[in-house]
């Protein structure tokens, strides 16, 4: 009987997993094809805000990947409310579908890593209630770890690529460290101490949150560099602003001297032309 509920949390898990990627590969095609302003991020953003957005994306993916791996050991070795496992559960399975639609182009390698990006364990304990496959959350550490990996070096060469600055992966190091640390001194699920750390870090009084020495100083850490780095991202980015618009009227203007030069060009060709007849 154990071994019937086991295949059957399996199956059902594959299958909930396909149609969850499926759904993601539709929404991903009506995305690219709808052509209107609403999809459309240029008619709300400036050029230089969007490849920070889409920079910035690879490293939030990177850090809900730790988180997932985190939670895969409070989920299995400590208390946690059900309340909890469901949203670890969530983030799991939103995470996983996320990465295998997003990065999935039907090379043997990325077949490979979909198959053990499947968050089975938190599909079927969602379906059922509990799960059989726990264990299965540990041999996708690999492959998750794997993808750090690859989102890594997709951040680096987009940031090359597109002139950007590296600072915003000093942000991200500071705040998953002070989560862990989070978690470790203050004895915080992920959540609480995700939760702890962004209070921390955006709030607009810059508090300082915690309840041990330790939490307390990693707070404050995380305060005082929210606030100098904040700092100078915005004055990153507004220079690079002006740099743009900068640029473009030096393009428009160098266009109209070119353009000039050629009707003076040819005027005085014309000219010699007639002193010559």
């Amino acid at each position: 009987m154990e071994l019937v509920n086991y295949l059957t949390q399996i199956i059902v898990s594959i299958g909930i997993f396909i149609i969850l990627c499926f759904l993601g590969e539709i929404f991903k095609k009506l995305k690219s094809n709808q052509s209107g302003k609403l999809w459309n991020l240029d008619e709300f953003f400036p050029k230089e805000e969007l490849m920070s957005f889409k920079q910035v994306h690879y490293l939030i993916l990177i850090l809900f990947i730790y988180l997932c791996i985190i939670n895969f050991f409070f989920n299995r070795f400590f208390e946690v409310s059900n309340e909890l496992f469901l949203i670890n559960s969530l983030i799991d399975i939103i995470v996983s579908t996320y990465i295998v639609v997003a990065f999935y182009d039907c090379s043997t390698r990325s077949r490979i890593t979909s198959i053990f990006l499947m968050p089975l364990a938190s599909i079927s304990a969602l379906v059922f209630g509990s799960t059989l496959l726990g264990y299965w959350d540990f041999i996708r550490i690999p492959t998750l770890l794997y993808m750090v990996i690859v989102l890594y070096h997709r951040f680096l060469d987009y940031t090359d690529e597109n002139g950007l600055e590296k600072l915003i992966l000093i942000l991200v190091s500071i705040i998953f460290t002070c989560l862990v640390l989070t978690i470790l001194l203050e004895n915080q699920n992920p959540i609480n101490s995700l939760a702890m750390t962004s209070n921390a870090f955006t709030s607009n009084g810059y508090a300082v949150l915690g309840n041990t020495p330790g939490g307390i100083l990693t707070s404050t850490f995380l305060v005082w560099s929210g606030y100098i780095i904040s700092g100078v991202g915005t004055a990153t980015l507004a220079a690079a602003i002006v740099h743009r618009n900068s640029k473009k009227k030096f393009e428009k203007l160098e266009a109209k001297i070119d353009n000039l030069e050629r009707i003076i060009t040819q005027q005085q060709d014309e000219n010699t032309e007639r002193n010559d007849e």
